[in-house]
Parts: C-alpha cells; structure tokens; sequence
C-alpha cells in the first residue's frame, strides 16, 4: 500500500534555521495560494488534492492519449515539474506550473485505456480540500465517442452582453469559455499583420476580476504563441502574436465557448489507397538550389509524429500500397534518434532511411484500428503527421468535466490577534523513518504531515504565526525539532503522532494526549476535549510521559497520539481525507482554546 500511496509536498518556504538536519517554514500570508499536496491512490482510484487556501478548480478530459487535466487557478507550485510514473491504466501524473497564475495537474491513462468524462466526481471536503473520485479505465475499442457532458445546471442567458468567464492553452490552441455559445456572425478574425491575428467579440465583456489576461502557448515543437484578451468598448479583442511564417488560426464555436486554433489540412488514406504521392497545399517545392535541411527530430507523440529541421521543410505524401510515405526534399538526416514502437502504439513500423543525398523518407505502417489522417504543419521547420484510433474523437477534442463549487471551510475558532502568538507544530518522524506502519501500509509520517499542514493552515487562518518542523517528506532528528521551538520563542508546542500495537490486536483504537511529567497538562486536555467533541473516536485519556519533544521544550508542549495505524476503527478513519480534515480542524481549535485561555 505504501507503493501505491504517492505523496507530493511543496518545498519548504524558508529552510535553515539549525543547518542542514533541520527545516523551518515560517508560513507568512502571500498573494497567491501554494499546492501543499496532491496524492493519488491507483487501488481505489482517487485523487486527493489540498491547497494553502481555497480554490476552484477546472477540468476537462482530453483525448488521443486520454488525458484528466485539472487546472488550479491562483495555486502557484514553488518546485520544478513532478512526474510520478505508475503501472497500470495510468501511467503517470504530472504537477507543473501551466502559467504564472495555474498549477495543473495531469492524470494520463496508458495507451489503450480511456475513461467516462461523465463519471468523474469532484468532492470538496473543505475549500482547500478536494477529492476527486476516478472513474475505473476502460479498454479502448471500436467504441463511438465519450457522449457530450450534461447540458448547464444553470439557465442560460439569450440576452445582454456576452460574458468571457475564463480562457486557457492547451496541446492545440487557445479555448475560451462564454456564459452561452457563440452567437452566429458575432465575431471578425483578422490578420492585420503577419506576426499578428486579431478576434473582435462584438456584444461582449469579460467578467469581473477576469485573470489572466496573457498566455502563452509552446506546442509540440512550435514557436510560442502570446495571447492577451482585453475589453475595447463593447467588444473583447482578443490578439496573437505569431510566427510571420505560420499560417492562418480559426475559431471554432462550441456550447461552452470557443476554440482558437491553427487551420489544418487533413489528409486521410483513400480505400484502397493509390499509388501516386501528393503533396499538402501551401507547402513549396524544393529547388536543386534549396539548401539542405538537416532533419533534427523524428518523435512519436500520443497520436501525433513529429518532425522537425534546422530549416524549412520541403515534403510530400502519399500512399504506396499499405505504407504512408513522408518524402522530404532537399532534407539530410541529422543525429536523430528512431522512435521506439512498444505495444498499444498505432504504428506498427516505422522506418526512416536517407534516400539519396538529398531525400529522406518516412515510412510508416498503421497499427490495426489506427488510421493515418495526415500532415499538419507547425511553423516552416516542423510538422506533424496526426493518427487516429477507431472510435476515437478527432486529435485535440477534449471534454468538460463539472467541478461543484467550492465549500465553505469550517472556521475553527473565534480568531486571536494577529500575529500576538507564535506556534510550531510537529508532524513526527519523516524520511528514512516511516514511524509506524499499519493496516493496509499506510504510513504514520505520511498521514500525520498530512493533518498537521492542516493544522498549520487553520491556525494561521486565525491569526496565529505557525512555525512547522517539517514541511516535506525529510529526516529530522528529536534534537533539531527542540531547538526550532526554543529559537522561535513560542507559545506552545505540538507534537503530532499516531499510535501502534500490534497487528494482532485491531480491537485496539483511541485518541492519546501527552504532557511531560511536572509540567502542565492544560494544552493537552485542550487538544484532548477538543478533539472528542468533533469526532467519534475512543477517549483513552490525557497521560504523562517522558516523550523526548516535550520534555525538552521549555513552553507548555503537547504530543497527540491521534489514533492506531493498527486499530481496525482508526485505520479506516486515517484512510478518510474528511476525517483527517476533522482531526486537524479539532487540534486547531484545541490549541485556540488553549491560547485564550479557556
């Protein structure tokens, strides 16, 4: 089980404070909101997902491969790209940072498998809390395409300005979402300039607080394409700044809005396919003066082969038999490396070979149930040759996915006044040491981390400076977590744990709450009653013990044994995200009661 749990926390705001063995975050309110953590379960087909601060997210599934694409608006990363890789139907989960202002998190299926974008379910535990329940995988066959999503829960408006709620990149352009669909002739494209296109909105307005107003877009071996949208009067201009050499975009109304994309040219095979080559409209004929053009990539992506030279790229194709041939003129083949065919791919063959000195051809053979579609050019250097399933949408469709709006958070106190208490918070053990290890495999360090950034989260919601030990999955000795409470001169010190027996006994389950002998209990029992007012769990009582962390520390100080990773009861709870969600929010207000003095 603890293979299959993947955790992802964000990096430490501030490290340092006792060197290198230590990590201290003093958390200070930012503009925007930071992905505290993402963790996908492939048995259960879940996904968990907690922010610093609330958010709604977006969704939509995109095809050809299968795609589940969540955008977090105002979520900012703070870490290069994560990719976690994973055997089964998904093959991996991606975290980056889309643009400045979005965290997206991509959930890719292997090849052949797909889901219902219908029967994907977001569950908002808390603001910053959601839960999103997957669908299991489907085997991909000769299927008709996902059915389109549920029409609005919310009338839709026929009069008054259009309104612009919100606008994204994706692999194939620019999708721009509207309150309605496009009215018919309510908008003008224009290309002004070469490096320049233009799309007037007529009758139309962004929302309020609309953001952001700049995209950028870097397609698979494209130029980057800037994109800003602005109101003019009563028009929204939306511009491009393009390549000189790319050609012409287009608008493609949809019931949620628009997409803008580059026009293509799609070439499907004949039945049965002729001999003769052809060669796509706009592209020119290679002279015996031309230069050669070194071919410099040759990629097989999802249901797109890419290539790519150091110049322009002269080509023509054409079916020879049973084999697509890609003749490139004028071309030489550089270093490139040959794409590798593994099972599920939709070529079967594919063969790249230097003619004579100045001809390279591509052969490529489809898979069974794949058709080749045809080229599509890029910018001069590049293009790609699109490939198509049976029973698979056209290359670049996506469906939207409903995503509720999001749920109040639980305030879980009155708040104290800002910045008058200093707090830190210990999520116990981390890195080498998993502390204990229970039912299912789940792991002490990874769930108590998980409520304690809650826990943090809550608190600084009220006013309250938190200072964490650890905010990542890191080694930390019982030492350097003193010495961080005892430099940050704080209030009060918590120590957060979960408990363990053997597992012969799952009968065994309760809540714990430690002090240090001859110091004061009141933290504890603070935390203590708070906790069994909130939750239904065992009361095993406020006890004494000589815990290193607080026995150490010179401000009042509690260790919270907050269930057995053994317990039967407590396992299952510590498995529920809500429940943790409770957990915390109950520890938090322990500690509020505990600072007003009540």
């Amino acid at each position: 089980m603890d293979q299959q749990w993947r955790l992802w926390q964000s990096q430490a705001c501030w490290r340092g404070l006792c060197g290198t063995a230590a990590a201290l975050v003093i958390c200070q309110p930012a503009m925007a909101s930071r992905l505290q953590l993402w963790r996908l379960n492939p048995s259960t087909n879940q996904l968990e997902i907690r922010t610093e601060r609330g958010v709604q997210p977006r969704a939509e599934l995109v095809y050809n491969p299968t795609r589940l694409v969540i955008d977090l608006p105002g979520v900012v990363l703070g870490s290069p790209q994560v990719n976690q890789n994973f055997n089964g139907p998904i093959r991996q989960v991606r975290v980056a940072q889309f643009d400045p202002q979005t965290t997206r998190i991509v959930v890719e299926y292997a090849a052949g498998f797909t889901i219902d974008p219908q029967q994907v379910r977001f569950r908002g535990v808390a603001a910053n809390n959601w839960l999103v329940q997957l669908p299991p995988p489907q085997q991909q066959g000769a299927t008709p395409p996902p059915p389109a999503p549920p029409p609005p829960t919310t009338p839709t408006r026929t009069t008054g300005p259009l309104q612009v709620r919100h606008w994204q990149a994706d692999a194939t352009g620019f999708r721009v979402m509207t309150d309605r669909p496009l009215p018919e002739g309510s908008y003008t494209l224009r290309r002004p300039r070469r490096n320049r296109i233009e799309i007037s909105l007529n009758n139309s307005e962004l929302i309020r607080n609309f953001n952001p107003r700049r995209l950028e877009l870097q397609r698979f071996g494209r130029d980057r394409v800037r994109a800003e949208i602005r109101n003019q009067g009563r028009q929204v201009l939306i511009s491009l700044a393009v390549n000189p050499q790319d050609g012409d975009w287009q608008v493609t109304p949809r019931e949620d809005g628009f997409v803008i994309t580059p026009t293509t040219t799609a070439i499907s095979p004949p039945s049965p396919p002729p001999t003769a080559t052809s060669r796509p409209s706009g592209i020119p004929a290679a002279s015996a003066q031309t230069p050669l053009t070194t071919i410099q990539r040759v990629d097989l992506g999802g249901r797109e082969l890419l290539i790519q030279g150091d110049r322009t790229v002269f080509y023509s194709v054409g079916w020879e038999g049973n084999t697509y041939r890609i003749r490139l003129r004028q071309a030489q083949l550089g270093n490139i490396r040959e794409p590798r065919l593994v099972p599920g791919s939709p070529l079967s063959n594919l063969e790249i070979r230097q003619d004579d000195n100045q001809t390279v051809s591509i052969l490529l053979t489809p898979a069974p149930n794949f058709r080749i579609l045809g080229p599509r050019a890029l910018t001069a250097e590049s293009f790609v040759v699109q490939l198509q399933g049976a029973g698979e949408p056209p290359p670049g469709s996506s469906t939207p996915i409903r995503v509720p709006p999001t749920p109040t958070t639980q305030v879980p106190s009155q708040p104290v006044p800002r910045g008058r208490f200093v707090v830190v918070i210990d999520p116990g053990h981390g890195g080498r040491d998993p502390g204990a290890v229970g039912i299912g495999g789940i792991r002490e360090k990874d769930i108590v981390l998980d409520m304690s950034l809650q826990v943090a989260q809550f608190l600084q919601q009220q006013g309250v400076q938190v200072i964490m030990t650890r905010t990542t999955d890191i080694d930390l000795e019982l030492a350097p977590r003193v010495s961080i409470a005892e430099r940050a001169r704080a209030n009060a010190f918590v120590s957060i744990h979960a408990n363990a027996i053997s597992m012969a006994r799952p009968d065994v389950n309760g809540l714990e709450t430690y002090y240090a002998p001859g110091k004061s209990s009141r933290l504890a029992a603070a935390i203590q009653n708070s906790i069994l007012s909130s939750l239904n769990i065992r009361d095993r009582g406020v006890r004494a013990a000589r815990f290193y962390v607080i026995r150490n520390t010179s401000m009042d100080a509690a260790l919270v044994e907050t269930g057995f990773v053994t317990g039967a009861e407590d396992a299952a709870n510590f498995q529920n995200p809500a429940w943790r969600t409770q957990m915390a929010q109950a520890i938090a207000r322990g500690i509020l009661n505990f600072l007003q003095g009540r």
